[in-house]
């Protein structure tokens, strides 16, 4: 390769290592937004429990309705939208069919709702029965949204398909370097935490307030619950896909660097050895003068 060549090629590979830094420190940020927001969530959680925990020392644990008829299963599985994260998006469609085929439930009679464009490729590619399909939030505040557009999704999937089964499934990361496939069952709702609740006394003298209609504000925190385990799952996967790219990256950029030493080190021979031809060159010349 000539000298030329090889100034363009590091030129390009100097570039493309800017390219991936930019990316690696973009996903780094990105973790830091979607790691505080589930913090946040887990404040809100508390306080959604003493909510419950007030109603039912009042009133008591309301009914919780529970599905009937033949089980109907819908997996909701969060992806990414963007490539550069390995199996990412794989392994959730790898854990689901072992999951559906450890309980003996058919993958075919199954619904799916997607989150993420190269998840919903990927149910089209497997021939999935796809109820919904939606986009990755891009922020914290999209985060939000999304949830409750699939709350109100549900709604309608339950209505009228008499879903009696909802998981999500999403990646979250674990100790160390690495990332896991989590299931989350929010359908039926567990209810084994509230009558814990009913048994455990109040830490003050003071209950508080309740509106008339107890059962509609027990229907409104079954729901908040439900948006609060989305949004969590949703800021999960979110966290983990921009690890799994971050370290992608760095794994990049370390093969970026050891490609730029190889270049650097063969344009420096390649320098050397043209100057060397040139001195030799000019010796010579100078030598075939002297003897003129």
């Amino acid at each position: 390769m000539s000298l030329e060549a090889l100034q363009r090629k590091i030129k390009t590979t100097d570039e493309l290592r800017e390219i991936v830094s930019t990316m690696k420190t973009l996903s780094s940020a990105s973790i830091l937004q979607y790691e505080q927001a589930n913090i946040s969530l887990r404040s809100y959680r508390r306080n959604l429990r003493d909510a419950f925990h007030a109603l039912i020392r009042q009133k008591g644990l309301p009914p919780i309705s529970k599905p009937r008829g033949a089980e109907k299963h819908l997996q909701i599985v969060i992806g990414s939208d963007n490539g550069m994260v390995g199996k990412f998006n794989r392994e959730i469609f790898q854990a689901v069919h072992k999951d559906l085929k450890k309980q003996n439930l058919m993958i075919k009679e199954t619904l799916f709702i997607t989150v993420g464009k190269r998840m919903t490729m990927l149910a089209n590619q497997q021939k999935l029965t796809l109820s919904a399909q939606y986009a990755v939030a891009n922020s914290v505040k999209a985060v939000s949204i999304l949830a409750e557009s699939l709350i109100l999704e549900l709604d309608k999937l339950i209505a009228a398909q008499k879903i009696t089964h909802v998981d999500i499934w999403f990646h979250k990361r674990s100790k160390g370097s690495s990332v896991k496939v989590e299931k989350r069952q929010i359908i039926p709702f567990d209810d084994a935490t509230l009558r814990q609740l009913q048994n455990k006394p109040w830490e003050t003298n003071n209950l508080p307030m309740l509106p008339q209609n107890t059962q509609r504000l027990f229907s409104s925190l079954i729901r908040e619950s439900l948006i609060m385990s989305l949004s969590g799952a949703i800021n999960y996967s979110l966290a983990a896909e921009h690890f799994t790219r971050m370290t992608n990256m760095q794994n990049a950029e370390k093969n970026i660097d050891e490609n730029l030493a190889e270049l650097n080190q063969e344009y420096q021979q390649q320098r050397q050895e043209q100057i060397t031809d040139e001195l030799i060159d000019i010796i010579s010349g100078a030598e075939a003068m002297k003897k003129k």
